[in-house]
């Protein structure tokens, strides 16, 4: 319980020391969220162009959620951004509604517990078409199964599964999502790679050699993160670690907390390996970290000269490498 000595709560060192509560930590998102909005559509145009984009509010947990979601909509379009907003049948009726003819079509995210009643499914389905509007030819379909980790019979199961989903053949796309990234790093060593099966790609790309399937979907992951938000996990400081994919692998070099001069130091090594690196012209995210292994060595003489990169940098390098190797991947099956 906060104390109610009122000269406790005008000591400043005293305040510092209190732990904010939930309520308190909600309302500094929301008031950061709300300065944001402005300005989001023409940071996603800067970087995204006029491409096609899914938008998804869902993490938005408070009565900031429908403002966020019709307010993109409405500056994404003036500003010449084609955004696909993304609706789930768990939302409720009036988030569904603001969606009503929009002209672009939208996003429906079926989950697992979806899948696991396939005639209610229809029904729901019928329902949000009704409630919205659309008609299948104009909504993508994508059915989200979240993390699998060493369950392939997870995949294997769902891909199934959706395959049963009613008119498949008529929605406008239909892609498939899952995530095989590790929920944390906690069983990797430091000082040594760790291998780790790319679950999620492994999975899809045995699916489609089978060419078994009524209607093959698109290929979604999450990447080198978890698929499930853990609000809890943002307030600790991650591991200053490296995150690299390969052709059906992770490679894993992890760092220590705050030691972000091993991010330089795995960077060398990394960026050394002829086996494993890919080039720095690979992408912006090779090219990254090619420059900060170079940087190692001055460094190691003067620390003072900073470069090592940020948790921020790092897991935007990382992001980037892995989606163009994943791209190339899909674009080169046959």
């Amino acid at each position: 319980m906060p104390s109610t000595d009122p000269l406790k709560k005008a000591d400043p060192l005293t305040k510092k020391r209190e732990k904010k509560t939930t309520e308190e930590r909600i309302a500094e998102s929301v008031a950061k969220l709300e300065t944001k909005i402005p300005i989001f559509s023409k940071e996603v145009l800067r970087f995204w162009g006029g491409t096609d984009i899914f938008f998804d509010v869902s993490l938005i947990y408070t009565d900031l959620k429908l403002k966020t979601f019709t307010t993109l909509l409405e500056d994404g379009s003036k500003g010449g951004l084609n955004l696909i907003p993304v609706v789930n049948l768990s939302d409720d009726d009036t988030f569904k509604k603001s969606v009503k003819d929009y002209k672009k079509g939208i996003c429906l995210r079926i989950v697992c517990a979806d899948l696991d009643d396939i005639p209610t499914l229809s029904t729901k389905i019928e329902d949000f078409l009704l409630l919205t509007g659309f008609s299948k030819k104009d909504v993508d379909l994508i059915v989200d199964i979240k993390e699998i980790n060493e369950n392939e019979s997870k995949f294997s199961k769902y891909i199934k599964i959706s395959q049963t989903i009613p008119g498949l053949n008529e929605w406008r796309t239909f892609i498939f999502a899952s995530g095989g990234f590790l929920e944390n790093l906690g069983d990797c060593k430091y000082d040594e790679e760790t291998i780790v099966p790319r679950y999620d790609w492994n999975g899809w790309k045995k699916e489609m050699n089978e060419k078994k399937l009524t209607r093959e979907p698109s290929f979604s992951d999450y990447t080198i993160q978890y698929p499930i938000y853990n609000e809890s996990l943002q307030v600790f400081h991650p591991t200053t670690s490296i995150k690299y994919t390969l052709e059906d692998n992770w490679c894993i070099l992890k760092g220590r907390k705050k030691q972000y001069n091993l991010y330089l130091t795995n960077a060398k090594l990394l960026s050394g390996d002829d086996e494993k690196f890919y080039g720095e012209d690979f992408s912006y995210g090779d090219k990254y970290i090619a420059e900060k292994g170079k940087h190692y060595d001055k460094y190691a003489v003067d620390p003072s000269i900073k470069g090592t990169g940020s948790t921020e940098t790092w897991l935007l390098a990382g992001i980037n490498h892995h989606m163009a190797c994943t791209v190339k991947q899909v674009a080169n099956l046959p």
